[in-house]
């Protein structure tokens, strides 16, 4: 498969990496917010009026609103990939391209799943690759 092709076809998994990333340092923000992430001055009078507070859940509402982009950038991906995937005229081919790049099922289980050994099912999805590496321009 040409790299084209596979990277539109991994487009969608590309994406779901971005907010797995935004996901983990929105989970990590949220824990400073607990009552054991709070921090104050040793000091008895506090000398920094900084509110630490509200800046860290402003960041927390950037992030999830970028998470939330991702998430519909994610989608439209995925419904782009299911077209190109869905033009291909063999079942083996749109079968194994869908189970792989849309549901992200390792090619052993599609094997075991299409009842085909490991590199016939390589095989559909290279084939397959190279005709929707031809479309591809059509499809962005």
């Amino acid at each position: 498969m040409n790299k084209q092709a596979y990277e539109f076809l991994n487009s969608a998994r590309v994406l779901h990496w971005q907010w797995l990333r935004l996901k983990a340092k929105h989970d990590e923000l949220e824990t400073c917010l607990l009552p054991s992430g709070i921090r104050y001055d040793r000091d008895k009078v506090q000398t920094t009026p900084d509110d630490q507070m509200s800046k860290l859940v402003a960041e927390i509402v950037e992030l999830e609103k970028e998470m939330a982009q991702i998430q519909l950038n994610k989608s439209n991906q995925i419904t782009k990939i299911e077209q190109a995937v869905n033009s291909l005229e063999s079942v083996e081919q749109r079968t194994a391209l869908t189970m792989r790049y849309i549901n992200r099922i390792p090619v052993t289980k599609i094997a075991d799943e299409m009842g085909y050994a490991e590199p016939t099912i390589y095989k559909f999805m290279n084939q397959g690759g190279e005709i929707i590496a031809k479309s591809i321009n059509n499809i962005k």
